[in-house]
């Protein structure tokens, strides 16, 4: 602190003699006032100047993350033109606020290719070679042209301030527990771990959530006590910065290279198709394969997405006979309403409970609605149901029913069922540490387990993470915990790979580029088409 007020006021002083000399101000005896005057201002502009320009030279501690835009993606070697199938390396070399070249890794790139004039894009994967440059790995999948382009989704410190926020108690949901009783109602803050409750004493109400930990402020109302617990709302809680964080404001979740490469692709061999295309039909291929797949788990080409292990063979049309005599689950938050969304497009269902139809448009906003969405299929027979996956999701005065956990909804599943369940645990769990999301995927495995061994002919389908950006990062909301929370994923549910689906969505967000929370209208239609194709006749 020292060393930066007399930097400050040093700084002043110069800017002081500089007026003189540029006579910006009259020339006169310089008395004590004057010169207090002058210092002062030079202290006012420096002062703006760090607040009001975060990778200024007057912070040099928020520079030392790298930029996306004075990073540099190249081609590895000389060649330009490729055959079909064939990898293609790329080198990135990232770049401070400075202009300085990173010496060390950690940050999270993405990179990926595209020809937009095909509806073709594919992603790739990312080496971190430890020293502040990365190699890119990717296979050419369709001939013709492809743009190789590159992304930090987040850098090594923007990672780091997240994980300190946390051990530091930050909590992205601001609960609000409200009990009642027959004349009084309270309302109290709540937390899901004990030792950052600031208010004492309070109700333990793990035993009431279903075995999640959940503590509330204890009522002081005459008469209310823990047990009147009735409802809960969750709104976010936003993040603070001061001088030495406020960078991790300053820049959006992920910044792209503003370079790219480019290269041409040809095929040697009389193919009819111009992509790669997979002979076996998804509905013969093992579940296994889904959660083994490396990138590129796929393609597009005439923006339809490709599975590489498999070919969807499954027409839209016959979606419905597949549902027949069935109950469809979608268990998670908003980007599971999407879906929901996509299946009424698709199969015309009749909806009993969901977003109400435009006035003028006549159409249904799935991008935002209530929390429970229901649906039927009177000639085939089948029930579609929406359904939330808990805390630490948003909620509006909430009842314990509505924030039913996913795995408390499983275990009401009865035996000899023959469901459809797809469930999705992501955004949400952003705002609150990773342990948190880790031990909810683990009540979830094993409440899946349970129910495979009652009903044995459920199909159930896991939905992985998307990639996504936020403009204005004031939450630790984003795609930078995707590749954390697959991992979990895939190390919990290790032993079920035969018997539940992996539904990969991430190449397939990283390849188009999507930057919403709600991937586009486009994107959600491939996802759906993945997952039916690898369940319809399997």
């Amino acid at each position: 602190m020292v060393v930066q007020v007399n930097f400050v006021s040093d700084t002043g002083n110069k800017i002081c003699g500089l007026l003189l000399r540029k006579q910006i101000i009259p020339k006169l005896t310089m008395g004590t006032q004057q010169r207090t005057f002058l210092l002062f201002v030079g202290v006012v502009i420096v002062t703006l100047a760090y607040y009001l320009w975060p990778h200024s030279m007057l912070n040099e501690l928020t520079s030392l993350h790298a930029s996306g835009s004075l990073s540099h993606i190249s081609l590895v070697g000389i060649k330009k033109t490729y055959e079909l199938n064939e990898t293609v390396i790329v080198n990135i070399v990232l770049f401070d606020h400075w202009k300085r070249p990173k010496t060390c890794g950690g940050d999270m790139l993405v990179v990926w290719m595209k020809d937009p004039q095909h509806g073709a894009a594919s992603a790739g994967s990312v080496i971190d070679n430890g020293n502040g440059t990365y190699t890119g790995v990717l296979r050419t999948l369709w001939t013709g042209s492809a743009i190789i382009r590159a992304a930090m989704i987040s850098s090594r410190e923007r990672i780091d301030h997240m994980y300190i926020s946390f051990q530091n108690g930050y909590f992205g949901k601001e609960i609000e527990c409200i009990f009642r009783s027959n004349t009084s109602t309270e309302i109290t803050s709540g937390h899901m771990e004990a030792k950052y409750m600031k208010i004492r004493p309070f109700c333990n109400l793990t035993a009431d959530y279903f075995g999640i930990p959940f503590y509330c402020g204890r009522p002081k109302t005459k008469g209310i006590g823990c047990k009147d617990w009735k409802e809960t709302s969750l709104p976010h809680s936003y993040m603070t910065f001061d001088a030495d964080t406020r960078w991790f404001s300053a820049w959006r979740s992920t910044e792209y290279l503003s370079d790219y490469a480019t290269i041409h692709i040809s095929s040697t061999r009389n193919e009819k198709d111009p992509a790669v295309s997979p002979k076996i039909p998804c509905g013969r291929r093992n579940f296994r394969d889904t959660w083994l797949a490396t990138p590129p788990v796929g393609f597009s080409y005439n923006n339809t997405w490709r599975p590489l292990s498999c070919r969807n063979s499954v027409p839209v049309d016959a979606y419905n006979q597949c549902l027949a005599n069935k109950t469809v689950k979608l268990l998670g938050d908003s980007t599971v309403r999407q879906i929901f969304g996509a299946l009424y497009s698709m199969l015309g269902f009749t909806i009993t409970k969901g977003p109400p139809e435009g006035k003028r448009t006549k159409k249904r906003n799935f991008y935002e609605g209530p929390t429970i969405c229901e649906a039927n299929h009177p000639k085939y027979n089948y029930t579609v149901y929406l359904l939330p996956h808990g805390f630490p999701l948003w909620f509006a005065k909430a009842n314990r029913t509505i924030t039913k956990p996913v795995f408390a909804r499983l275990d009401d599943i009865p035996s000899g069922s023959n469901d459809i369940i797809l469930i999705n645990l992501y955004a949400h769990f952003h705002f609150t540490p990773i342990h948190i999301y880790r031990a909810r995927v683990h009540r979830t495995r094993i409440a899946i387990e349970n129910l495979l061994k009652r009903s044995p002919d459920v199909t159930i389908i896991i939905k992985g993470p998307h990639k996504f950006s936020v403009r204005k990062s004031v939450s630790p909301l984003g795609g930078m915990w995707g590749p954390a929370y697959e991992n979990i994923l895939k190390k919990e549910f290790v032993n079920l790979y035969d018997q539940v689906m992996y539904l990969d969505v991430w190449d397939m967000t990283v390849a188009f580029e999507n930057e919403d929370t709600h991937p586009h209208d486009l994107l959600v239609t491939m996802m759906v088409k993945v997952f039916l194709g690898y369940i319809c006749w399997k």
